[in-house]
């Protein structure tokens, strides 16, 4: 009886030894992707961090040998990217999981829309075209990055740049019109102000085909559209231009748009309408009585080449189009910066 009940202890604890030495592995996590822009836009990305309802496109090239290509596959076909919140990262709908060496790289495209496609050879690559005023607030975008397998990243990093051009529109007074006099006995007060009631720019490329490797933009269609940028609905007053305390006049942003780079063409023109929004009264300073009080307006228009203050458009810059108005010819001018609200204040633009 000894005997047996020794021969079944030792079973137990060399059972209890082999189980101690095979632990469970823990479930292994599938491969993640964390999102952001490479600076701040007026499109779809309102600050770096990525919107979590947008999704992306990503693609990825296996690469088994260091500084090779041989034996190299695609990992992961083009595939939309969703943010997945029991994660708090993007993910694939499929799951990935991380191969044990070798390196891995990584195209990414956004916005997912069947005019986007990813590639080995190209990476993003999309025929795009903006023919609306809406379709001049999509962001398209572009990211790639590269990642060793044996040592990665929790989430992989995705980066994206900007492939169109930021266009600002911008408007002010060209000076501060309103002043006052002394009429005999009485004081005249003059409130004259500025009014834009409607802008057009004409003459904008709006189809191109957009390739990441090499980076640029070919095959852009000789065919322009027009844009309404600018438009004071029927019955309703436009947009008043004023001037601070100080009788400087105030810039006033009323557009921004997302707009494929070009050379901006000599047709190419920016064409506003404005009025003067007059108010002359009469007032007697002994009683404080009104005695005359006259309102009117006169109308004004011009037409600007936007090549004469820009010669072209490049892709992941600002470009901001600051225009003076009032009752002499109407003034246009242009500054450049790179994608960031911080850079185009040092620069001046405001």
């Amino acid at each position: 009886m000894y005997k047996r009940l020794s021969i079944l202890t030792f079973a137990l604890l060399a059972l209890a030894g082999c189980i101690k030495n095979n632990p469970v592995s823990p479930e292994e996590i599938p491969m993640l992707f964390s999102a952001v822009a490479s600076h701040s836009t007026k499109g779809i990305i309102a600050t770096t961090n990525y919107p979590v309802d947008v999704p992306f496109e990503v693609q990825a090239v296996y690469y088994p040998h260091p500084g090779s290509r041989e034996g190299s596959y695609t990992f992961i076909e083009q595939q939309k990217v969703t943010f997945d919140s029991g994660y708090g990262n993007w993910k694939t709908g499929s799951d990935y999981f991380w191969p044990e060496r070798g390196k891995l790289h990584f195209y990414a495209g956004s916005p997912a829309v069947p005019a986007l496609t990813v590639s080995a050879d190209h990476g993003v690559q999309a025929d795009w075209q903006i023919e609306s005023d809406e379709q001049a607030h999509t962001d398209l975008c572009f990211a790639e990055a590269t990642e060793e397998c044996a040592n990665h990243s929790i989430a992989v990093p995705v980066v994206f740049s900007h492939a169109l051009s930021q266009v600002c529109f911008k408007a002010r007074p060209l000076k501060n019109y309103s002043f006052s006099n002394s009429v005999g006995q009485m004081v005249q007060a003059n409130v004259i102000s500025v009014v834009l009631d409607s802008v057009k720019v004409r003459g904008i490329v709006s189809r191109g085909h957009f390739t990441q490797n090499p980076l640029g933009w070919t095959n852009l269609s000789p065919a322009t559209t027009d844009y309404k940028i600018f438009g004071a609905r029927e019955g309703e007053e436009g947009l008043e231009l004023g001037c601070d305390r100080y009788e400087n006049p105030v810039l006033t942003t009323f557009c921004t748009m997302l707009l494929i780079p070009q050379t901006i063409s000599e047709e190419a023109e920016l064409e506003e309408w404005h009025h003067m929004k007059i108010r002359s009264s009469i007032t007697d300073p002994a009683t404080g009585e009104i005695v005359s009080d006259i309102r009117y307006t006169i109308p004004y228009s011009s037409r600007l080449p936007l090549s004469k203050c820009c010669s072209r458009w490049a892709l992941d810059y600002k470009y901001t189009f600051r225009l003076a108005l009032g009752m002499e010819d109407s003034e246009l001018v242009a500054a450049v910066t790179d994608w960031t609200e911080t850079k185009e204040i040092i620069l001046g633009d405001e």
